[in-house]
This record gives C-alpha cells, structure tokens and sequence, in this order.
C-alpha cells in the first residue's frame, strides 16, 4: 500500500522555515519526522491533505475517547462559543466539577487547569504544603508532564535513588526525556525507583519517610509497556502512605475516564488522596484537572497554597467536560462497552496475526490504552524489566511500517467509543501487511 503524501510534504517544507521541527511538542516527531497534516476526521478515521485514510489509535494521544466529530460534542461547544466569549467564571464549572466529583472516588474538590503538566505541578505543591515535607517518589519509565524535576533521568545509586541527567544506551525513555538546559538542582527535590517494588519503597520510606511529602504515580505504567499493578502492589503503596503520612497522587492523564468513568483507582479499589486528569476528561479539548480529599484540597481554600491559570475554567473547556462525561454516561456506559469489544478484538487479532509471521509479541494495559513489546515474555512488570528484553528498535520499525499501510499509533494503542467492528477488521488487514513486511 503506497500512500500519496504530496501535499504533506509541501506543508511540511512550509512549516520547517517557521516553526522549531516543524512540530509544536517534541514527542509528535515520528519516524521521518514530519507529520501527518489532517484535513478532516469522522469516527475512528483521519484524513490527511493528500485524501488518504488513517484509522487512527494515537487519538491525539489520548484525547479523543469519542472518536472525531461526536455531535453531542460538537453541538454543545458550537453553542457554548456563542454565549461565552470570555473565560470569566460561569456556572459551568460548577457543572464540570460536580460531573467529575460524581464519579471518581477521589474527586471531594475539584480544580480545573490547561493542561496534565498543569495538574501534576499542582498536586506536587498541594502536598508538599499540606505536609510541609519537600521530597516526592516518582517512576522510572513514568511520565507524569514536561517539568524539570519529574522529566527523565537516571538513576546511578539505587542507595540513595536521586535521579540524574543522562541516558542509557539501550532505554529510548531516557533518551527522549533526556533535555538542555534543565535547572541544574531541578532532580534534588525527587527520589525515582522502579515501580512494582514494593519492598524498594518500604526501604525509601523506612531511611526517608519523615522527608517525603508525596508518591507520584501513574496507576497503570500506560505511557510505557503497559505494565498493570501486580496484585497487592497499590494497597501496599496505599498502607505504606498512609502509616508515614505521605500524600499518595494517581496520575490519570491517560487512565482516567479512559478506564471507565471511575477511573483506575475505581477499578483497582485503591483511593489516592490527589488525583491529575487530562486528556480524555475533555474529549479532545486542552482542559485537565487536579481534585482530591478536602482536607488536602482546603489548601487552596486557604491560599495557603497558590494555583493559579488564566485559562483555567475557561467556559469552552468546561464544556467539552460536561459534554463528554454526558456522553460516557449514555446507556449506562454503552460507550466503555464499545471501548473494550474494540481494544480486546485488536488486541486479540495482532497477537494472532505477530504468531502466524513469527514475532515476539507482547500486549499490555487495558481496552482503552495499551502498549506493546517485541519480546517473548508473558508479563514484563516495570521499566526495568522491559529494558531486559529486545525488541525496542522493533517496536519503531512496526509502527513506522503500519502508518505507511494507513494506522496510526505509537507504541501505545488508543481504542475510542467510535470504533468500529469494520474498522478493527480492516486494520487487521493492514497491521497483517506489516508484519509481512517486518524482518
């Protein structure tokens, strides 16, 4: 399958001259690092300027949980435009924030910001002046935002697990986190450990539970291997957090309203006292939030603690919240249904058709969101233990082929509520011609 990207080409040559990689965030380059220009989207399919069809699995990496163009969507911003033309307060907020707080167990008050980076410094700041400790545990191969104390790194002395600037030759996370121009004390204020180890954060704890404020996670490792919480891993972080008086953050970004409604921590029954949303929350639109326990959240209230946004709250935002909670909560949850027939079916179909051509291949994660490796293993459980397997440089090789057969992912795969069984069938027949065409 040869795509025609003419057109493409000529505006990518255009935006080269005036803009830095021709791209407006660093991890949108792909494989030949210019991008797919869109002219149009319907469903679970994009169009670029040339007219070829994608079905799309990146969903703006995350965002679209409806698929493109929903008309509730649609129509309720289109209307929201011509009555608001500011972001003054309005009572949409209140809406969104009571849409939010009805479903997540967390959600006792909710604050709006722009953006996931925006919530995640937000809770950092909550807890460390909630408890008036300054340390936060955080995640090799977890992404939790663009700031400069909780991007990247690396570890060189697991005793005292303060992260570094640097990169491993064999972990492409270091690599595309790793950054210029970093302040040069930004990681004295983070310990980073592997996740799933729960006797590695009892050690932290039990040497440094009197300095530490939080434990920053992502309660499901989406953004890399798609490793899920080994039984009795997140009760055990809950206990641990709560016996040293640690304040215990999901992030959500990419699990939240994503894993249902409730979110990961109404899947897995484990509470944090702070959580960050973002991407799906909105449908598409630059909104997140950061919500949690009163008591916490009161902070705030106070301005004891300072969080402030030009554009948090802003009317249209607030309702692309409403109007895609609205949505996910249609028919009692017809859309997660529709999510997971979707994510199993492919999920299903690739790991047939790597066995038929003789690849390696692992999928992990959940309908909604998952991550595949090229390795022979059944489970790989942390960051860690996916560096031990081969098959990184695989990965890109697959996902450089099949957006050339006309699919978009990376090597995370995004289902939407829009997707259809005609649409998995058809990406099975283009995900089969790169395999045929891998080594």
């Amino acid at each position: 399958m040869a795509l025609n990207t003419t057109k493409s080409q000529e505006i990518y040559d255009r935006a080269r001259k005036i803009i830095p990689g021709a791209v407006m965030s660093n991890f949108r380059k792909d494989e030949d690092y210019r991008p797919t220009y869109i002219s149009h989207g319907k469903g679970a399919r994009l169009y670029d300027m040339d007219g070829n069809e994608y079905f799309d699995y990146l969903l703006s990496f995350g965002p679209a949980i409806l698929g493109h163009s929903n008309e509730h969507l649609r129509k309720t911003i289109k209307d929201t435009a011509d009555q608001y033309l500011t972001n003054n307060s309005t009572e949409l907020e209140i809406q969104a924030a009571a849409k939010v707080a009805a479903h997540l167990p967390s959600a006792e008050l909710v604050r709006f910001a722009c953006s996931g980076t925006d919530a995640v410094y937000n809770t950092m700041r909550a807890a460390r002046g909630y408890t008036g400790r300054n340390m936060v545990v955080r995640f090799n191969g977890h992404y939790n935002g663009g700031l400069d104390e909780i991007m990247g790194g690396i570890v060189t002395d697991m005793k005292n697990p303060i992260p570094v600037d640097g990169e491993l030759e064999a972990d492409i996370y270091s690599q595309v986190t790793n950054t210029d121009g970093r302040s040069r004390h930004a990681f004295a204020d983070c310990y980073m450990i592997e996740w799933n180890d729960l006797p590695a954060l009892e050690n932290l704890f039990s040497r440094n539970g009197e300095d530490i404020a939080a434990v920053l996670m992502e309660p499901v490792m989406v953004n890399m291997s798609g490793c899920l919480p080994e039984p009795g891993y997140l009760e055990g972080v809950r206990e641990l957090c709560d016996s040293y008086g640690v304040v215990l953050i999901f992030d959500e970004v990419l699990t939240g309203f994503r894993m249902g409604l409730g979110g990961a921590q109404s899947h897995f029954g484990v509470t944090p006292d702070l959580t960050c949303l973002a991407k799906a929350i909105g449908g598409g639109f630059p909104v997140s939030s950061f919500c949690g326990k009163r008591e916490i959240m009161d902070c705030l209230t106070r301005t004891d603690v300072v969080a402030g946004g030009t554009y948090n709250g802003h009317p249209i935002s607030m309702a692309a919240v409403i109007a895609t909670i609205e949505e996910l909560e249609k028919d009692d949850g017809v859309a997660f249904k529709q999510i997971e027939k979707s994510g199993n079916a492919l999920k299903k179909g690739m790991e047939d058709l790597a066995a038929r051509y003789g690849h390696p291949f692992l999928i992990q994660g959940f309908p909604g969101a998952w991550n595949f490796l090229f390795t022979p293993k059944e489970k790989v459980i942390n960051h860690k233990d996916s560096l031990e397997q081969p098959g990184l440089l695989k990965a890109l090789e697959f996902t450089s082929l099949i957006k050339k057969q006309g699919v978009l992912a990376f090597w995370r795969f995004c289902t939407s509520a829009a997707h259809t069984e005609k649409d998995i069938e058809d990406t099975l027949e283009r995900v089969e011609n790169a395999f045929k065409k891998m080594k």
